[in-house]
């Protein structure tokens, strides 16, 4: 197993969190539905019909209730910080592979530009005895250069300028472009679009959510919306992981 599987395997089980998330007043009514039930044949089998009936009857509005998805409104919010957290969740990924990367390439002795990086390493981090070198150096890299791993642009540049390959940019860089800048919104603008966003979503087409988008608007995700956003980071992710794991194919620095 390749570090960057590693990194895959964790994000796919935040990813399966996060789409329980979107469906937790599902189970939460689930779950009360199979209690009443359980509750209402314990006492018929005890021949307290009255209340029995009376459980049933609670038990046929909560039934409703689900059937009808009534507080799907009322969990609207949940969707979009759901959103937040994938977004989240992305860029931590992006940023263990960048380092599982930089780690690669400096341990193999590997022909690509981060040989040749300057980087200023205090003396406390060299005396950690639980982080090699390699490590090090793909932690400064980080900082000194302000990599942002929420920002596609600055994550394609960190990849571009340091390991000598380009990140992908199709449809699914796209959705992951829409979903950064309708993070920022959700978290900084009342969820609201904003000129920041109508500007960074010019040239992230075509994409497959949310193209439509006009300023003052109000960004609202539905779950088919938040689980595409998640097919298409998982898509970009693997993607990307496979170019750093090709990196072992690369000729090592004359």
């Amino acid at each position: 197993m390749t570090a960057s599987s590693n990194v895959l395997a964790i994000f796919q089980a935040q990813r399966a969190g996060v789409e329980e998330l979107l469906n937790f007043d599902r189970f939460v009514l689930d779950h009360v539905v199979g209690g009443l039930g359980e509750i209402a044949d314990r006492l018929e089998a005890r021949g307290r019909h009255n209340e029995a009936t009376d459980v049933r009857n609670r038990l046929a509005v909560i039934r409703n209730i689900r059937s009808a998805d009534s507080l799907r409104p009322r969990y609207e919010t949940i969707f979009n910080q759901c959103v937040v957290l994938l977004v989240s969740y992305f860029g931590s990924t992006m940023g263990d592979l960048f380092r599982a990367a930089v780690t690669s390439a400096l341990s193999l002795g590997l022909d690509v530009p981060v040989i040749d990086q300057s980087v200023q390493v205090t003396w406390r981090r060299l005396g950690r005895v639980d982080v090699q070198v390699p490590e090090l150096i793909a932690e400064a890299l980080v900082e000194q250069q302000k990599i942002s791993f929420q920002d596609m642009q600055s994550t394609g540049r960190a990849f571009r300028e340091n390991l000598g390959f380009d990140l992908p940019r199709d449809e699914a860089t796209n959705d992951i472009i829409l979903g950064q800048a309708a993070r920022h919104v959700i978290v900084h603008a009342a969820g609201t679009v904003d000129d920041r966003m109508i500007n960074q979503l010019r040239s992230a087409v075509p994409r497959r959510l949310k193209r439509d988008l006009v300023r003052g608007a109000a960004v609202q995700f539905d779950p088919d919306e938040v689980r595409q956003l998640a097919t298409s980071m998982t898509d970009y992710l693997n993607d990307v992981a496979s170019r750093v794991d090709g990196l072992t194919r690369a000729r090592p620095a004359q």
